[in-house]
């Protein structure tokens, strides 16, 4: 569905219960075949990519944002995050609705994270920083997420906040293939069954910014491949709608910097 301002999203939303079973399905390489690599990767003898120099750069600008203090990442992923947030001064509390996630983090970093919804987590003292990498799209209701941080954020804390970019021109393409007979099966390796909404960096700004806290900072940036594994002809195509995303400011991805009024 497309609302009449350019947020799309699925219709009907899971219920939280399916969403977790999602989450842990897609933890396991239970979703989507390409990103089972990612959760091989990034974990303690992780390489110094462009996903990691990535990282690294999020806690650098949260650290100069906030001067340090607890980070709590939401959506741990590999708890590679928190493991570089540690390195870079903060103290870190993962939180994951993956028990398999969950486990294996601390079982790799030593990071200490809780199983459980965001949305009802005991976090203890309020956050300097909170991160959401690639986590809003999965959530049934993004508004509460979002209202949750700024509500257990400290005053002059921080928040990031990083999706794919709907208005880019890999979900161009995808929305053109999916017209087409025949490939509109290769759309679902955009529109995955765990992302429940897809935002520009228009929608994405006006809902942080509705719950209360101060934009800062809005940067794109593309994909790196590397850590997906495509046959030659897909990963030629997606390098070459990356290159031209580049070339005309719709990359694919999108990140949000935001602080709560002090």
């Amino acid at each position: 569905m497309r609302c009449s301002c350019g947020l799309v999203y699925v219709d009907p939303l899971p219920t939280p219960e399916e969403a977790a079973k999602r989450e842990d399905e897609a933890f396991h390489g239970g979703l989507i075949d390409e990103t089972a690599e990612m959760f091989t990767a990034y974990y303690r003898n992780f390489p110094d990519d462009p996903v990691v120099r990535g990282f690294r750069a999020t806690v650098a600008r949260l650290k100069e944002m906030t001067g340090g203090g607890k980070l709590v990442d939401v959506g741990i992923g590999t708890g590679l995050l928190l493991h570089l947030a540690s390195e870079g001064g903060f103290t870190p509390l993962g939180c994951e609705i993956s028990p398999g996630a969950a486990q294996k983090a601390r079982e790799e970093f030593g990071v200490e994270v809780q199983v459980g919804d965001f949305l009802t987590a005991d976090v203890g003292e309020p956050p300097a920083a909170i991160t959401m990498a690639d986590v809003v799209e999965h959530t049934p209701d993004p508004r509460r997420f979002l209202t949750r941080a700024a509500e257990i954020l400290r005053p002059g804390g921080a928040l990031f906040v990083a999706v794919p970019n709907h208005r880019s021109t890999l979900f161009w393409a995808a929305d053109l293939l999916a017209r087409v007979p025949g490939l509109s099966s290769m759309v679902s390796r955009l529109y995955v069954p765990n992302h429940y909404w897809y935002f520009t960096p228009a929608t994405l700004v006006r809902l942080i910014e509705s719950v209360g806290l101060r934009v800062v900072l809005v940067r794109r940036e593309s994909p790196y491949l590397g850590r997906y594994s495509f046959s030659l002809p897909v990963r030629a195509g997606l390098a070459t709608l990356i290159a031209l995303g580049e070339l005309t400011g719709l990359e694919a991805r999108v990140e949000v910097y935001a602080v709560k009024p002090a």
